[in-house]
């Protein structure tokens, strides 16, 4: 028993000198590069493009309850575009993977429902939930002004 502890506290000490003892192994960051003067066009592209497929599912994960249900009514009313979730905004995309519009949801006690735009683009900001026809009315709006 003595000499299995005497061992066992010698390896210890012997692996504790040796690993002191290793040189140092360098590490090569490599840097992703990325082309800093980019069109409007790609600029708006690249707001909705995820790095890899784990990005989008870490996403969709870090909504709250409510704010998924609002992902569903946006769903169910833009059937036809690409629903694209990234730093808790919806980003509705056409078939070009182009940004038409964001939605922004906010939890909140008192219903608010305000409309701005980013780089040309509509935000339509909400807070509480409203009913879908809030969001039809958005979807028309949208339509209209295209």
């Amino acid at each position: 028993m003595a000499i299995g502890l005497f061992c066992l506290i010698l390896g210890f000490i012997v692996g504790y000198l040796w690993r002191d003892s290793r040189a140092e192994k360098t590490q090569a960051l490599t840097q992703k590069s990325r082309n800093v003067y980019l069109s409007y066009n790609e600029r708006q592209r690249e707001k909705i493009r995820y790095q890899n497929d784990a990005d989008r599912i870490r996403q969709l994960n870090l909504l709250s309850p409510n704010e998924s249900r609002f992902m569903r009514l946006l769903q169910h009313q833009f059937e036809n575009h690409k629903l694209i979730v990234k730093d808790r905004r919806f980003y509705i995309a056409d078939q070009d993977s182009y940004p038409i519009a964001i939605f922004e949801y906010r939890d909140g006690t008192k219903e608010l429902r305000v409309k701005d735009a980013e780089d040309g683009i509509p935000v339509f900001l909400y807070k509480a939930i409203l009913s879908s026809e809030a969001i039809a009315e958005d979807k028309l709006s949208l339509s209209n002004a295209a």
